[in-house]
């Protein structure tokens, strides 16, 4: 066994025993498959990719459910931005982990709905809640980069920004139909902007460990 399989194996392990690296990868793996679909001209090759994708997606949904005391942690380690120089992204931030909680409950809702777990509830409008919040959250994460975090780890917010543009210009086409270019881009675009978002967040996680 080679010393760069082995490394590749090793590092690939790191990803998936950690909740973040493997929700990364089963995002990847969700968009990639749904872009192969959409470039195959065989529509039982679109629908295995599709199923694929759909059911990755439904995974990362389910996981979700339980993200509540991570985002709980992290807001209060994160306070009121007391260290934040520019107070006003302090409060945008602040708003932003809010937003956090806020879709989290809502995506709840629309699972229980979804799944008949609660009746008379219509899950199209907890999706639609959802989808602004994760508006919200991907413009906060466009502002939160600085010229001084520029300066200090400069490839990485680069990348760190492209990634929150790319999920920003998704999350925006999620909403109905009349807010700038929701429901406009195709769904081959919108594949390839979720491969190369989830691509880009594979590549930060594991550039932040060389870093550390």
């Amino acid at each position: 066994m080679s010393n760069n399989f082995r490394k590749v194996l090793n590092e690939s392990c790191s990803l998936l025993d950690t909740y973040k690296g493997r929700d990364k990868i089963i995002r990847t793996l969700c968009y990639l498959s749904r872009l192969f679909g959409e470039l195959q001209s065989n529509p039982e090759i679109q629908q295995k990719c599709n199923t694929f994708s759909t059911q990755m997606s439904a995974t990362r949904t389910t996981l979700r459910l339980l993200d509540d005391l991570l985002v709980l942690r992290s807001t209060l380690d994160y306070k009121f931005g007391q260290n934040e120089a520019d107070k006003y992204m302090a409060v945008m931030v602040v708003m932003s982990n809010i937003t956090d909680h806020i879709y989290l409950s809502l995506e709840k809702f629309s699972w229980l709905a979804k799944h008949k777990l609660l009746t008379g509830i219509d899950n199209t409008k907890w999706d639609t809640a959802s989808s602004a919040c994760w508006v919200f959250t991907s413009y906060v994460s466009i502002l939160n980069i600085s010229d001084e975090k520029l300066r200090l780890l400069k490839w990485f917010h680069i990348w760190t920004v492209c990634r929150s543009l790319l999920d920003f210009t998704h999350a925006v086409n999620t909403l109905p139909p009349g807010f700038l270019w929701s429901s406009k881009l195709s769904s081959r675009f919108i594949s390839l902007i979720g491969s190369s978002s989830s691509l880009i967040g594979l590549y930060l996680i594991i550039y932040k460990k060389c870093l550390t």
